[in-house]
């Protein structure tokens, strides 16, 4: 299966004439968002020439971007330049859910005393757009409808880590997220309780607006919650050990 995304354009970024990000970063940020979106999936085969001609840039920029994702354990190169999306073994996986909670619990720990409404401006942000996505989903639950709101899932659980304006927290925070890409989490059609789960959300922004610890007590039921629905899942148990 060939695994590209969307149609993109990259090019240097300049600020002020200096190099911001080199090509090899931005196709390495691509290749990392698509496989934290899913658009590109466990055991998928990364084509460089076709990745190549569709970000319109040379092989080499995708060679080093896969080597970064090689070295982060997330694809697999094999002689004659074939590359494959690795897929994660349980241990992997369980390990990946652990770090997110300690990542995310860290997170809270450190904002939820002096955090602003102000501040939290793009998580209600978020948490209004997933309400409209139910809403609109509320007598037809479609896959483009869960797909959505997974996307608006992801969002939410980044920002909360953003908030914390940590450079480390996020860096492995995103390296995190592409080990548990939503399309393996959840599974392709599969609903778990997306209503409960907007439910927890809003109640860690209330207890995050009010400067309220509980939102640490709330996001960490959650997020076992979510552990539970990944070892449920039936693609977590097609994995190796």
């Amino acid at each position: 299966m060939e695994a590209i995304g969307k149609e993109l354009e990259l090019g240097t970024k300049r600020n002020g004439g200096s190099v911001t990000h080199s090509l090899s970063d931005q196709v390495y940020d691509w290749l990392s968002e698509e496989i934290i979106r899913g658009n590109i999936q466990y055991g998928d085969r990364l084509n460089i020439k076709s990745i190549a001609s569709r970000l319109n840039v040379s092989p080499m920029p995708i060679r080093d971007a896969l080597k970064r994702l090689e070295m982060e354990k997330l694809v697999i190169i094999k002689p004659r330049s074939t590359c494959y999306v690795r897929v994660p073994t349980k241990r992997m996986t369980l390990e990946a859910v652990a770090a997110r909670r300690m990542l995310e619990l860290f997170a809270v720990q450190e904002i939820y005393s002096s955090i602003t409404t102000a501040q939290l401006g793009d998580l209600k942000r978020i948490l209004d757009q997933m309400a409209e996505v139910l809403r609109r989903g509320v007598n037809r639950r479609t896959r483009a409808v869960i797909e959505e709101y997974i996307e608006l899932d992801r969002q939410f659980h980044t920002e909360i880590c953003a908030l914390a304006r940590n450079e480390y927290v996020n860096r492995f925070y995103r390296e995190t997220s592409m080990h548990l890409n939503m399309s393996f989490r959840y599974g392709v059609g599969v609903c778990h309780g997306l209503e409960a789960t907007y439910r927890d959300h809003q109640q860690i922004y209330n207890h995050l607006e009010a400067n309220s610890a509980e939102a640490i007590a709330v996001l960490e039921e959650h997020l076992l919650h979510s552990r539970q629905n990944i070892l449920n899942e039936p693609t977590f148990q097609l994995l190796e050990d």
